[in-house]
């Protein structure tokens, strides 16, 4: 079983590279106007489709928890590994959990959340977070 998700994308070139440092892992099909990544972990089928004029992200974001510190830490080091920018977020307080966070930001404006949960947390929305850059600027995870 994996989820499917359907993006458009203005750029695949960008795209694919972007993709393929975030999951560690070549696309699965290349065609001109066509990319997609079929994933056992995380059980993800990922297509991006060339549009010349993709519409901007409304908001919301896609996640994938984890299940360890350990395998957040793997993650992290693959993203500082391929250069990938991304904003850590330490013990977040959002969404009824708290949680360990990356926050990155593919080429189209998608936002991505890798994270672990470590507790629960008795309110929808957190206290402000101390860290600043781009996910900072952006609606948090309950937005």
């Amino acid at each position: 079983m994996r989820i499917h998700i359907s993006l458009p994308a203005n750029n695949l070139e960008q795209s694919e590279v972007f993709y393929e440092k975030l999951f560690g892992r070549p696309a699965s099909k290349r065609r001109q106007d066509y990319l997609n990544f079929r994933l056992d972990q995380p059980p993800i089928h990922l297509a991006l489709v060339k549009q010349k004029t993709a519409p901007a992200p409304a908001g919301g974001h896609f996640g994938i928890e984890l299940a360890d510190a350990e395998s957040l830490a793997d993650w992290q080091t693959r993203l500082e590994l391929n250069s990938l920018d991304y904003e850590p977020e330490p013990g977040a307080q959002c969404c009824y959990a708290t949680g360990d966070k990356l926050w990155l930001t593919d080429p189209d404006g998608y936002r991505w959340e890798i994270w672990q949960r470590t507790g629960e947390f008795d309110a929808l929305g957190g206290q402000a977070s101390e860290h600043t850059g781009p996910a900072a600027e952006k609606p948090g995870c309950c937005a």
